[in-house]
């Protein structure tokens, strides 16, 4: 499924011809794309116009190849994260292009018969457009590495040897990825990361099933410190709201109160209080301090 929708990207990229010309990007139409580009507009029928137009249609293109295909939700969910970073590369390539994102809104938004699941595909783009452009461009990079290794392997699935070099790239820029401070528990970077490693690790179980074991293993995905930080910082916030700590601190407050009525009887006995009044005062304060205690113990 994953080189089908390799293929396709491939396919896409020759499909739209995108040019700067002075301040405009301008779209070579090609009819292959007409196929979802919006109806909704007047006069412009179902033909691509501009743009956002033409990235959106070969987007939906690309999430109908799968959901015309029988996955398991699993599977779909990675192939669209994969469309969904294949987009916002597209977008972030020229922030000129990146202009016309709220526009491919909207074509999803119009074109909801032929996509379900809008606001999540919205989430998703937005979660990697917030992302800089330079890890965008990374993450795209080893997909396509991996695009290629899948192609090689499919081509001669005998033959691990020709994959070889590939894999050692994808394994070296995937480190890189993985020891980035943005990977942290639940962010888009970890995402994608896992739906990578996935569809590496059944490339690599399938060369070790035929008896080729020189393709490199992959880095477990690593807990970054910001994540570490993170947790403990949740806990102490756990720790400061549970009833033990709202017990706790008043009693430690009486603790910390013992000494210091000590030290003011000792400063009383220093400039001649009277004894008697002294020790009367203390054994006020004593039955004070014992019974404040009997209520949190």
């Amino acid at each position: 499924m994953l080189k089908d929708l390799c293929d396709a990207i491939n396919g896409i990229d020759e499909l739209i011809n995108a040019q700067v010309i002075g301040e405009e990007v301008v779209i070579k139409n090609n009819p292959i794309l007409n196929t979802n580009c919006p109806v909704y507009i007047p006069s412009e029928g179902g033909q691509c116009i501009g743009h956002s137009a033409a990235l959106i249609s070969a987007f939906i293109g690309l999430l109908k190849i799968f959901e015309n295909h029988d996955v398991d939700a699993s599977e779909k969910d990675k192939l669209t994260q994969y469309a969904i970073l294949w987009l916002s590369y597209k977008l972030k390539k020229n922030m000129k292009m990146e202009d016309g994102i709220s526009d491919i809104y909207e074509n999803i938004k119009h074109n909801n018969n032929k996509i379900s699941e809008y606001d999540n595909y919205k989430e998703q783009i937005n979660n990697l457009m917030n992302m800089d452009t330079k890890i965008i461009t990374n993450f795209f990079d080893v997909l396509i590495v991996l695009c290629n290794i899948f192609t090689k392997f499919y081509d001669d699935t005998t033959n691990c040897t020709k994959c070889l070099q590939d894999a050692n790239k994808f394994v070296a820029e995937y480190d890189k990825l993985n020891d980035d401070s943005n990977n942290t528990e639940g962010s888009s970077h970890r995402k994608i990361l896992t739906v990578l490693s996935t569809d590496y690790d059944i490339f690599k179980k399938k060369c070790n099933d035929d008896g080729y074991n020189d393709i490199p293993f992959l880095p477990p995905i690593k807990t970054t410190k910001k994540y570490i930080e993170s947790s403990i910082q949740f806990s102490e916030v756990i720790l400061s709201s549970s009833p033990i700590a709202s017990k706790l601190i008043p009693v430690l407050s009486i603790f910390f109160a013992i000494p210091i009525f000590f030290g003011i009887a000792y400063k009383y006995s220093l400039f001649g209080f009277d004894k008697r009044l002294q020790r009367q005062y203390l054994r006020e304060k004593i039955k004070k301090i014992k019974k404040k205690m009997s209520q949190y113990i």
